[in-house]
C-alpha cells in the first residue's frame, strides 16, 4: 500500500534483530513491511539521540522527555512527519511524542506499542525513584490519550493499562518469531540433564537466577548453563554444577543441546521473549507464572509451572521420568499455532485495516 509510515524506535538498527526487546521491535517492523510498501516506511532512531550529559537529561526530564528526546528532536520529528499518513511509536514511554503530534497534526493516525506496562515495570526496577516513575506514568497517560491505536502483548497488560489510564487496548498481539529452519535435536535427555537459562545481566534475570542457584540448584541433579550478555560479569553464587557463558551470537546450538529451559523469573511486565524462543526450538520448559505470562500453553505438556523452591525441586527431579527427549513436539506445535510471525502479521493486518 502507498500509505507513508513513520516509525519512531528506541532500538539500534544494527541490532534490531538481536536478542530480547530488539527481537520484538524487529517483528513489529517486519509486520509493517509485510502490509505496507517498505519503500514508504521511514525510521527515526531515538537511540542514536541519547545524550551522556546528566544535566541535559535532567532538564529534558523536567519536560517529561524520556531518554533520547529533546526539544530539537521533537522539532525534527514534527518536520519529518509532515507528509506521513501513519506514525508508529515503538515505546509507550514516549507518549509526549503522541501528544505533540496530535496537537499539530490532529488528523494523523498514531499507533503506540506497549512492550510492557512500563509504569508497573519501572516501579520494580527503580522502586525508590519516584520522579522517574512519575515521568513514565505521565508519558503512558499521554500515549493512551493521544493515539488512535494502542497495542499490548498480553491480557494482563491490557487490564493494568485500562485500570491505570481508562484506555482499552485496541489489539493484543503477543511476541512472535519468524518460522526459521531449525535442526531439532531429538536425542534422549542426558543424565544428569542440562538446564539452560537465557538472559542478559538485567535486574529481573539476576534476581531470578540468583534465587534459583541458592534455593534450588543444591537440591537437584542437573547441570546449569547460563548464557547471556554480561552474565559472565554478574556477581552470582558459586556452584560446581554451574557454567556461565557470556554473550553468543547464535543461541541455536546451546538451545538444542539443552535438555530443558529453566525460567525462574518473578519480576517484569509484558512477555518474556526467551519463552517464545524456547517454544520455537521445541524445548521442554520449567518456569514461573511470570515466565509464561501471555502464553497459552498446557504447563504439564510443555514442562512445569513453579513458584516456590519446593515446586522447582520437585519438577526438576521428576523431569527425567516425565520427558525422555530434548525435543518437545507440543512446544513446537504451540509456537506454530500462536507465536509465529505468520499468525501475528494477520493480527497486525486486521488493526491496519481498521485505520483505513
Amino acid at each position: 500500500m502507498k500509505i507513508k509510515t513513520f516509525i519512531i524506535t528506541t532500538k539500534k538498527i544494527s541490532a534490531i534483530s538481536g536478542h530480547g526487546g530488539s527481537q520484538c521491535a524487529n517483528r513489529n517492523f517486519l509486520a509493517f513491511c509485510n502490509y505496507f510498501n517498505a519503500s514508504n516506511i521511514t525510521i527515526f532512531n531515538l537511540y542514536e539521540c541519547y545524550t551522556k550529559s546528566k544535566i541535559l537529561k535532567r532538564i529534558n526530564f523536567l519536560f517529561f522527555r524520556w531518554f533520547g528526546l529533546d526539544k530539537n528532536n521533537e522539532r525534527v520529528i514534527l518536520n519529518k512527519i509532515a507528509d506521513a499518513d501513519l506514525v508508529f511509536i515503538e515505546d509507550s514511554r514516549y507518549g509526549r511524542i503522541s501528544k505533540i503530534i496530535k496537537q499539530k497534526y490532529p488528523l494523523k493516525k498514531i499507533i503506540v506499542f506497549f512492550h510492557n506496562s512500563e509504569y508497573e515495570y519501572i516501579k520494580q526496577e527503580h522502586s525508590h525513584n519516584l520522579i522517574r516513575q512519575h515521568i513514565v506514568k505521565k508519558n503512558e497517560e499521554w500515549a493512551c490519550k493521544y493515539s488512535d491505536k494502542i497495542v499490548v502483548l498480553n491480557k494482563r497488560d491490557k487490564s493494568v493499562i485500562q485500570k491505570l489510564y481508562g484506555r482499552v487496548a485496541d489489539a493484543v498481539i503477543p511476541i512472535s518469531f519468524s518460522n526459521k529452519q531449525i535442526e531439532f535435536n531429538k536425542n534422549e535427555i542426558s543424565y544428569p540433564p542440562t538446564a539452560l537459562f537465557l538472559g542478559s545481566n538485567f535486574f529481573a534475570n539476576i534476581h531470578g537466577i540468583k534465587w534459583f542457584i541458592e534455593k534450588v540448584l543444591p537440591f537437584v541433579k542437573i547441570k546449569l548453563k547460563i548464557v547471556g550478555k554480561n552474565m559472565d560479569k554478574a556477581n552470582l553464587p558459586k556452584n560446581d554444577k554451574l557454567e556461565i557463558i557470556g554473550y553468543i551470537e547464535s543461541l541455536d546450538d546451546c538451545m538444542q543441546n539443552a535438555d530443558f529451559i529453566v525460567l525462574p523469573i518473578f519480576k517484569g511486565s509484558g512477555m518474556k521473549v526467551k519463552t517464545c524462543e524456547a517454544l520455537m526450538h521445541g524445548k521442554n520448559i520449567i518456569g514461573t507464572q511470570e515466565a509464561f505470562q501471555g502464553y497459552d500453553v498446557d504447563f504439564e505438556k510443555v514442562g512445569a509451572c513453579c513458584e516456590t523452591a519446593e515446586e522447582f525441586i520437585k519438577a526438576i527431579n521428576e523431569f527425567p521420568s516425565r520427558f525422555n527427549r530434548k525435543y518437545n513436539e507440543y512446544s513446537r506445535s504451540k509456537f506454530l499455532e500462536k507465536y509465529s510471525n505468520d499468525v501475528t502479521f494477520r493480527q497486525f493486518a486486521k488493526m491496519f485495516e481498521e485505520l483505513e
